[in-house]
């Protein structure tokens, strides 16, 4: 499985732990699943050219970091979507992120 289907699979679960989650801040879960939306959107966009494209343009340093304060934020009370995101970070880290 390549990084890309990683990546994918993993955005696949976040989404998922995300919608079984009601009390979240929804200030904080707007900027997430916007941030994911754009993350997938990316990905989409590259189709089958993977191997050709940068891989800086799935994400940024800044997205990155707005991962991380977000799973912090999600840690205390959701940690399993804190661990879905790290995954997230984690997989972008794979593909020199």
């Amino acid at each position: 499985m390549s990084h890309t289907d990683q990546l994918r699979q993993t955005l696949t679960h976040l989404h998922h732990e995300l919608e079984s989650v009601s009390t979240a801040d929804p200030e904080v879960r707007g900027m997430l699943t916007q941030t994911l939306r754009e993350i997938a959107d990316r990905l989409s966009a590259r189709g089958g050219e993977v191997a050709t494209q940068p891989t800086a343009a799935i994400a940024d340093v800044e997205t990155v970091d707005l991962l991380r304060a977000s799973a912090r934020q999600f840690e205390a009370d959701h940690p399993q979507v804190a661990t879905a995101i790290e995954s997230v970070v984690d997989a972008l880290s794979r593909m020199g992120i």
